[in-house]
């Protein structure tokens, strides 16, 4: 059974999910809307009682409704959702603390392919605390990492091949600026989406955002934190990049790819298909699809965003909870959210699957990226840190902060902040 929650407000925090506990072989799964789409609309839980017997309650909520709901359940000590889909976008380790740990429920039965299958920086990524050692309160369900999208036309009329590292990337952005055609775009706007944009260069060049894994200090204030803030300041100088740059989002920078306005640049791998399809494309027949620039030696280099599946240590349906996590991040169910409702992947020999490199164009791409995924801190106090390093960082592309002293400045406020 399938339930979407459409209420909002007080409302939506009072309504109790609806749940069939008089059957006791039922389990009741929080989720996001898209992520229930991917399964089929619920094919999936229909495929999984049939093999298992076991009964699967969707409610769904919108990503910060979710994780408001989610937190309320769980501080609560409410048993009213087995299995819960947690985002790195609000999963903490305060949070963490209410979920059953799955190191014992791995090793007595395993998921299929072993946990070396999926993306290992995710894997870490939901280790409570988020070291090697940690233990796993989630199996990734889905992660994105960002691609390098070009225009792979361009890049030969300029006797250059696919960048590989950053000062690479500066030298083609150079190389392919025409025009109308600049050379490069990033999100430069204020907000979480700029700073996310600016540490994509960072990481690849092996800065952290947070010192790991206690994330109780600063460590972006760094020669390559520096770097990467250069790098954005001269391409708007010199005019390699669009113009009004400093105030582009996702959706501006997709469109100036997609519309021929831009020969590249680094976005989210689930925005694929907005290239290849001619409604919203001019370059399809042109684009191109690679791994983000990394330095030499820097791995993990590439931050990873994403989901997982946790059980409630409340529920009273551990075991049966464990077996709907199994039998929804193994590898068939994966192929098929994936070709079939274009979900990100989070095993590693999906992405190598023949049918997947077949019907996805950016499988190969996904398959030299998702092994150095890098984790992002699960903090509390991240929103506030993108605040505060938002501020300083839209000084600095502004021309009027050089970048050395604009992340000073940051690592000071964000020092307070996680004081």
């Amino acid at each position: 059974m399938i339930r979407r929650s459409l209420l909002s407000g007080a409302a939506l925090l009072l309504a109790a999910p609806a749940t069939l506990r008089s059957q006791a072989r039922t389990l009741s799964w929080v989720t996001h809307p898209v992520i229930l789409a991917a399964t089929g609309d619920g094919e999936l839980l229909r495929r999984f009682e049939a093999e298992s017997g076991i009964r699967v309650e969707a409610v769904t909520f919108p990503t910060e409704v979710l994780g408001q709901r989610i937190q309320q359940e769980l501080i609560a000590r409410s048993a009213a959702f087995d299995v819960l889909s947690v985002a790195d976008a609000f999963w903490t380790s305060s949070l963490a603390r209410f979920c059953e740990p799955l190191d014992p429920m791995i090793a007595a039965s395993p998921p299929p392919g072993g946990m070396a299958d999926f993306a290992p920086g995710m894997v870490q990524q939901f280790r409570v605390p988020q070291g090697a050692d940690g233990p796993v309160m989630g199996i990734p369900q889905r992660v994105s990492v960002s691609l390098l999208y070009h225009r792979a036309d361009l890049l030969r009329a300029a006797g250059l091949g696919v960048p590989r590292t950053l000062d690479e990337f500066v030298t083609a952005a150079r190389a392919t600026t025409r025009g109308d055609v600049a050379g490069a775009v990033f999100q430069g706007q204020q907000g979480q989406a700029g700073v996310l944009d600016w540490y994509e260069m960072a990481a690849s060049l092996g800065a952290d955002l947070l010192a790991s894994p206690e994330w109780r200090r600063a460590a972006f204030n760094s020669p390559a934190g520096v770097k990467a803030l250069d790098v954005r300041r001269r391409l708007i100088a010199d005019g390699v990049v669009n113009p009004g740059v400093v105030g582009y989002g996702f959706d501006d920078a997709i469109n100036a790819i997609a519309q021929g306005r831009a020969t590249m640049g680094v976005l989210f791998s689930a925005y694929w298909p907005r290239f290849t399809d001619p409604r919203s494309s001019r370059v399809t027949e042109t684009i191109a699809f690679a791994a983000p620039m990394r330095d030499a030696g820097v791995s993990p280099a590439f931050p990873a965003r994403g989901w997982a599946m946790s059980i409630n240590r409340a529920s009273a349906r551990k075991e049966a909870a464990w077996q709907f996590i199994r039998f929804l991040t193994d590898a068939p169910q994966q192929k098929y959210m994936a070709i079939e409702r274009g979900n990100p992947v989070s095993r590693l020999s999906v992405v190598r699957d023949a049918d997947f490199v077949r019907a996805v164009p950016i499988a190969a791409a996904l398959a030299e990226a998702l092994p150095h995924a890098k984790i992002m801190p699960n903090a509390p106090q991240l929103p506030r840190v993108y605040d505060a390093l938002s501020r300083h960082l839209g000084a600095a592309l502004a021309g009027g902060v050089a970048p050395a002293a604009a992340l000073g400045a940051a690592e000071a406020d964000v020092n307070r902040l996680l004081a």
